[in-house]
């Protein structure tokens, strides 16, 4: 999406490209990765600090989560990244630990629309703290 994002705004370069014509979906997390390194390269850009990472990330997730991009229950296991180390948001891991363990032990892994409300009262939350610029806007379902 930010690879879509960039060319939108006229930033095209092969790194862009290559990104923009992967699957969101489909593309495996380490190929991500190794996509986006070489999409920040070639922009040029630093990689963030370890607090503004889990930032972004969370705050990606969450606006997934609210315009129900994602399942709500590979947001709630998503969130995890709130609890790494040095994070600003890191005294919010026990309501994400206490939503996959119900998800998990209480219903088998599938969300029922109890869980689904709490997650999304997390998601704007951590949207809430979220620096504004990282956010993008959409439907808040």
């Amino acid at each position: 999406m930010l690879a879509c994002d960039l060319m939108v705004a006229g930033v095209n370069g092969d790194a862009v490209v290559a990104l923009a014509a992967e699957s969101a979906r489909t593309l495996p997390a380490p190929d991500a990765s190794r996509h986006l390194a070489a999409v920040t390269a070639e922009l040029g850009l630093a990689e963030p600090d370890l607090a503004t990472a889990v930032e972004l990330v969370a705050a990606d997730t969450c606006e997934r989560i609210l315009d129900r991009s994602i399942p709500a229950e590979a947001g709630t296991h998503q969130l995890y990244v709130v609890g790494h180390e040095g994070s600003p948001l890191d005294d919010l891991l026990p309501t994400v630990a206490a939503l996959a363990e119900r998800l998990e032990d209480d219903l088998g892994g599938r969300a029922d629309e109890d869980l689904r409300i709490r997650l999304n009262v997390l998601a704007r939350t951590i949207l809430n703290r979220a620096p504004q610029p990282t956010r993008r806007r959409g439907p808040a379902g």
